[in-house]
């Protein structure tokens, strides 16, 4: 008896099942990039806010402790300095002349320690050895800078006279009752002129805020 075999061929996909399948999985993968990206920036936005809180802090407790702003410039200096409605805007960049960040890690020079008495570092995170990457970033005693999640500095806005009985700054349209604001423009890197005001509240909804 003869075997018999089946000379049926078995049906591979068509052309328009491939690109069905295809779609689907360019689909899904589109779907989980938004998802994660989602997520990403949620973290980022979180470390963020936690920065600026301890950076708030930070800064708070040393003029508790030293009766002084934390800057490298005396009093007299200070008050030149300080714009007309009585505010200090300021950075926490590499650039900033301020000192903030040195002062607030106490990473300084030996001429500038009267600075921090105390030798209290006020303010601390993670490091980066890059400029203008998240972290704080020493280069060297006295010029220290801190970057947010996105590489931007953090937007630092003081009230210069700190011996005023209602605590208060103004960043944009909003009057906040600290003597200190402290913000992140965001990802977009966008919502700050260059005397630190945010230009627009509204349209910079990305931007993180201690207020």
């Amino acid at each position: 008896m003869k075997a018999t075999f089946s000379t049926s061929k078995s049906k591979g996909f068509t052309l328009i099942e491939l690109l069905v399948v295809i779609a689907i999985i360019l689909t899904l993968a589109g779907i989980s990039m938004v998802v994660v990206n989602g997520v990403r920036d949620r973290a980022s936005k979180a470390e963020a806010s936690s920065e600026i809180s301890g950076l708030q802090q930070a800064i708070e407790n040393y003029m508790l402790d030293t009766g002084r702003l934390p800057v490298a410039w005396s009093p007299s200096e200070v008050r030149k300095k300080a714009s007309k409605d009585g505010q200090l805007y300021f950075t926490t960049s590499l650039t900033d002349e301020s000192g903030i960040m040195a002062i607030l890690t106490n990473y300084m020079d030996e001429y500038d320690k009267k600075l921090n008495p105390k030798k209290t570092a006020y303010f601390n995170t993670k490091s980066t050895d890059m400029e203008g990457t998240p972290g704080l970033y020493f280069e060297g005693r006295g010029r220290v800078a801190l970057y947010d999640p996105w590489g931007n500095p953090y937007h630092i806005v003081l009230n210069a006279n700190p011996d005023d009985r209602t605590p208060r700054v103004t960043v944009g349209h909003r009057m906040v009752t600290k003597n200190v604001a402290i913000y992140s423009v965001g990802k977009d890197n966008q919502g700050s002129t260059e005397d630190g005001h945010l230009e627009n509240d509204e349209f910079n909804e990305d931007n993180v805020k201690s207020w």
